[in-house]
């Protein structure tokens, strides 16, 4: 498969200009933002559903194209219905597709395993999705803290997977959570805590997905997409939710205690409501929402001064810095 020089389209940065470095999926390509400026680095015209970058490998996975690795030329790593990506600790790369499978590679993406020990879980036979055609996929792909085999996925609409030998088996962890998962993720500094955020709602795991516990105190709505948590400060996460499928007429929440208690995050210059869910992040030692319209707000801390720092003219669907990556599209 041949390889595409970057074309980079700089845009201007808002206030102030500092060195970042952020991976944007959006409805143009990938689009980065890094000392002051944000420029599209890849994919140009494309709609990417979900980024990953780790040790200088960047993915993106463009829905019914297939996944690419943009980190020097951008080039089709994998061919067919990508819809999330994650590069693992140890250089291993997934993708996640639709219909429901996860794909693995050991060697930069020269080849691809089949990981296809899912397709015999209980219920495989019953996931789906409800519009046509009806078909479940992978939303979310991440590994818990201090287990380096361990992979754990979230699948719309089927639940949660979690396997323990880079994805050679799988258990599903559906124990009191609603299936409808559109991202599960574990929190770094808590051994033990996934947090999933589904159609029914957000839930929290105190056991690695054995049991879950539907938490409700301070979420107006319950419908719940993206969720980040912060690598560098112990129990803090946002929360994107909406009001219906697939995400419209949505807010933000922040919560200081892992996820049991939330509170609605609405101050200007950020909107009071958005018109579809807004990808949240913590990264480069900042909070971060992008929304649908292609503006970009950070903060030093979620209860402190936001700030419009970028626009990007494009819808963004996705958001990467290392560790655990952002993303509300499903890829439609």
């Amino acid at each position: 498969m041949g390889a595409t020089k970057h074309r980079d389209i700089v845009v201007e940065a808002g206030v102030g200009e500092r060195a970042m470095n952020i991976a944007f999926g959006t409805s143009d390509g990938v689009w980065r933002l890094d000392k002051g400026k944000g420029g599209r680095i890849g994919l140009a015209g494309k709609v990417v559903s979900h980024v990953a970058d780790r040790s200088g490998t960047i993915l993106a996975a463009a829905p019914r194209d297939g996944l690419y690795d943009i980190s020097d030329t951008e080039h089709r790593i994998w061919e067919g219905d990508a819809r999330c990506c994650a590069i693992d600790p140890d250089g291993k790369l997934y993708v996640g597709i639709e219909p429901a499978m996860v794909f693995r590679s050991d060697d930069a993406g020269e080849t691809w395993k089949r990981l296809d020990k899912i397709d015999e879980l209980p219920t495989r036979e019953q996931w789906y999705f409800p519009p046509p055609p009806h078909l479940p996929h992978v939303r979310s792909i991440d590994f818990l803290p201090n287990a380096e085999r361990s992979v754990v996925v979230g699948v719309e609409v089927g639940g949660v997977l979690l396997s323990d030998d880079y994805g050679d088996n799988w258990r599903e962890m559906n124990n009191g959570v609603h299936v409808d998962v559109h991202t599960v993720r574990p929190d770094p500094s808590q051994r033990g805590r996934l947090i999933a955020v589904t159609g029914g709602g957000l839930y929290v795991s105190e056991d690695n997905g054995e049991s879950w516990k539907h938490i409700t105190e301070g979420l107006g709505q319950g419908y719940a997409v993206g969720v980040h948590i912060n690598p560098d400060r112990a129990g803090e996460v946002l929360v994107a939710t909406g009001e219906r499928p697939p995400g419209l007429d949505a807010r933000v929440y922040h919560s200081l205690d892992g996820g049991y208690s939330w509170n609605r995050i609405k101050e200007s210059p950020l909107p009071e409501r958005y018109d579809r869910v807004p990808v949240v992040l913590f990264a480069e030692g900042s909070a971060w929402i992008a929304t649908d319209d292609g503006r970009v707000f950070r903060a030093n801390d979620v209860l402190g001064k936001w700030s419009l720092e970028y626009e990007l003219k494009t819808t963004i669907h996705a958001a990467s810095a290392g560790g655990s990556p952002s993303s509300i599209s499903p890829g439609l």
